[in-house]
């Protein structure tokens, strides 16, 4: 395993950044042009992003601040081409094709390998390096198959409030229930723009009946029939649950195993990896004889 501070013009500069073509990877900066791999992701009010035009919709964003771009069409930026490719992980979710100077970076953040009803599924491209965001590489989350049973199961029990971290899962759930869950008002807006054939979702009413869907940061909005109801909330391996909350370990993010299959169907010369958990991802592929490079992230020391 070799740590590096710059692999194919990638490196980290206050972010993930790439110099050709120029574009940060990780999240948008403002003045900059970013990637929107979500929809839901923050986009600073000064940024610009490159997203395909559901995400763009979705994020609420206008034509002066998204490059909208359909998926597999390549395009030029500076001195290389982008080209967004479907992530499998949220409606309008891509990951992106890099070519310059005679190199293709295949950048994965956020991606599913499980069938998600929303999303398209998770197209990978001939590549000379896969950058993969390592993060949970340790981590075990709930698979898609698994949580369209524990939905279902919960639909024919009693009441349960289902708090979502991401608001896009919302979409998924909604289709697979047929529509029979209840919606808070944020999330039938967003089913609503989503244009997804999502029968009418169900309002929270003074009965609590059914499972309910909710934000998780509007928690404190709760009606006051669904307080006392059990809660469950779908929320990244790392986030601490309070007491008397189940905690499903849900992320759009690929986490363990999930992670090395989607290096073996990359077929990529080098793994580029980032993240926490970038150096667990590296050992487990270089025992398979798959070379993976981490690159090096200056995280600032406590201040004491």
């Amino acid at each position: 395993m070799a740590v590096v501070d710059e692999w194919a013009g990638v490196r980290w500069r206050r972010g993930l950044a790439c110099r050709l073509p120029r574009l940060w990877l990780d999240a948008p900066r403002a003045g900059a042009i970013g990637l929107l791999t979500d929809a839901d992701q923050t986009v600073p009010p000064r940024a610009r992003v490159i997203a395909t035009p559901i995400a763009a919709s979705l994020a609420g964003l206008t034509a002066g601040r998204a490059l909208q771009v359909p998926y597999g069409q390549p395009f030029q930026l500076g001195a290389g081409a982008v080209e967004l490719l479907p992530s499998g992980a949220s409606l309008g979710g891509a990951i992106a094709r890099l070519h310059a100077k005679g190199q293709t970076i295949l950048a994965v953040r956020s991606a599913s390998l499980d069938a998600l009803p929303s999303a398209q599924p998770l197209t990978l491209r001939e590549a000379d390096v896969l950058l993969l965001d390592a993060e949970l590489a340790d981590c075990a989350v709930t698979t898609a198959p698994a949580l369209q049973t524990q939905l279902h199961e919960a639909l024919a029990g009693d009441p349960q409030v289902w708090l979502l971290e991401n608001p896009l899962q919302a979409l998924d759930l909604l289709l697979w229930s047929d529509g029979a869950v209840r919606l808070a008002p944020a999330l039938q807006r967003l089913a609503g723009l989503s244009g997804l054939p999502i029968l009418a979702p169900q309002k929270a009413g003074r009965q609590a009946r059914g499972v309910l869907l909710w934000p998780l940061s509007q928690v404190a909005r709760l009606p006051q029939a669904w307080r006392e109801i059990p809660q469950t909330a779908l929320a990244e391996p790392t986030w601490v649950p309070p007491p008397g909350v189940r905690h499903l370990r849900v992320s759009r993010r690929l986490a363990g195993d999930a992670l090395d299959a989607v290096v073996r169907e990359a077929r990529c010369e080098t793994v580029l990896a980032w993240g926490l958990g970038a150096d667990v991802l590296a050992d487990r592929l270089e025992a398979t004889g798959q070379t993976c490079h981490v690159l090096r992230i200056p995280y600032q020391l406590p201040l004491v």
